[in-house]
């Protein structure tokens, strides 16, 4: 599978191109358009039990979306719910990747998406408990909230990242979350920014600019509040 990305970053699409008889996995509602010559049908990938767990603790859908090119080939067109970048990153046998909730659009088939158990430092950090970890060997396109930045980390080299801006790692990058401010609860809240995470190296950390969390807590500021008493409060009727 061939990954060709446009509009990037603010409103990015990844164009998967599929030779005769190859197959892209794709996240239930990610594809945009699609090019002629495919066969689509919905599946639970590992089973009922194993969709249930992606969609209840990875943030995955229960159903996934298979696209089958026949013919000369053909083309999904992938894109990410919220404006932002997209990436297609190559995951082998020996460096599986771990990917936070929402950020995951589809695969090549030879890709599995597995629901893990991340430690409770992903929980602490903002990020959830439970990841997609992506096994095999092939390509995973992913999408973001804003512009994605690419990050290797050497054996033992530290980067600080804001809570709800980690897209994916690798398996062998460690997590650590804490207050921005260390051992002062007063000082962390004054800085505007309370969780950080710590990711040790070795290893690659794919971030994005913005945070999906931030935009829920600023439309819930923004938007107005339900009257007392519901719809028929202060009505006389």
């Amino acid at each position: 599978m061939q990954v060709e990305t446009r509009h990037q970053p603010g409103f990015a699409v990844a164009r998967c191109v599929l030779a005769p008889g190859e197959s892209l996995v794709g996240q239930s509602g990610s594809m945009y358009r699609c090019g002629p010559d495919l066969d689509i049908e919905a599946m639970a990938q590992g089973g009922v039990l194993a969709g249930l767990k992606r969609a209840a603790l990875g943030g995955s859908s229960l159903f996934l979306t298979r696209y089958t090119a026949h013919g000369a080939g053909s083309w999904v067109d992938l894109v990410h719910e919220l404006p932002g970048d997209v990436t297609a990153l190559e995951v082998t046998g020996g460096r599986p990747v771990q990917v936070t909730q929402g950020n995951w659009l589809g695969c090549s088939a030879e890709v599995t998406p597995q629901t893990k158990w991340a430690g409770m430092q992903n929980v602490l950090g903002g990020e959830g408990g439970f990841v997609l970890r992506m096994e095999g060997t092939g390509t995973v396109v992913l999408g973001c909230y804003g512009a994605l930045d690419a990050v290797d980390l050497g054996p033992g080299e530290q980067l600080t990242v804001a809570a709800g801006h980690i897209v994916g790692y690798d398996v062998g990058v460690a997590l650590d979350a804490r207050r921005m401010a260390r051992g002062r609860t007063i000082r962390s809240l004054k800085t505007g920014q309370f969780l950080v995470c710590d990711l040790t190296g070795p290893g690659r950390v794919l971030l994005q600019t913005r945070s999906p969390g931030e935009l829920v807590s600023y439309l819930q500021e923004k938007l107005p509040k339900p009257a007392a008493g519901g719809d028929e409060a202060g009505r006389d009727d």
